[in-house]
């Protein structure tokens, strides 16, 4: 962020669309793989996290300034959430993540929130046809020979922008150290 955590919030408070704009586009991919690991159901957790926001839009002038913005954010949203699963009915113990409830601390969470939204940035980062490609295949779960007839390109052009891909994508998260997830995560198919 440009401005300081705590400045951004007090210019939302005083209706500063940019910095709310600002906030959104740092915050939003993060909070939505957050809420997902307790919905386990992206689109629902995208519902809920814009519902967040808008609230917090419609609010801005009664926003009280977090010490903390961040923890601010994601209880926020964890709460959002965990209202969504009681009127759903489908929680046992209030507040726990569908997968994997027992073990996973919330601070846990926050790291795999952040970390998902850097390989957001940098599949976003990559040129366009390569993200293209690496979208179909990861995403979309297509074979290369799939996504080679969909493009109408070759199987090892395929390959070669999806080496681009993961060398790119490796490369923007060295600082995290995350090679074996990558490999984990984006494994090549054939």
């Amino acid at each position: 962020m440009t401005f300081s955590d705590r400045d951004i919030f007090e210019k939302i408070k005083n209706g500063d669309d940019a910095a709310f704009s600002q906030l959104f586009d740092e915050t939003y991919p993060s909070l939505c793989f957050f809420v997902n690991k307790y919905l386990a159901d992206m689109d629902k957790s995208r519902s809920l996290v814009q519902e967040f926001f808008v609230d917090l839009w419609i609010n801005h002038s009664k926003l009280t300034v977090p010490h903390t913005p961040k923890s601010y954010l994601f209880n926020s949203v964890k709460n959002k959430t965990i209202d969504f699963l009681r009127k759903e009915k489908r929680i046992g113990t209030v507040g726990e993540p569908v997968e994997n409830s027992e073990t996973t601390p919330f601070r846990d969470l926050v790291e795999e929130a952040e970390l998902n939204n850097k390989i957001n940035q940098s599949i976003q980062d990559l040129p366009q046809k390569c993200r293209e490609i690496f979208i179909l295949c990861r995403f979309e779960d297509l074979k290369y020979a799939e996504i080679a007839q969909k493009l109408n390109i070759s199987v090892k052009t395929v390959e070669m922008q999806m080496g681009i891909a993961l060398k790119k994508i490796r490369k923007n998260l060295s600082d995290y150290q995350m090679f074996n997830l990558l490999v984990f995560v984006f494994s090549k198919k054939n």
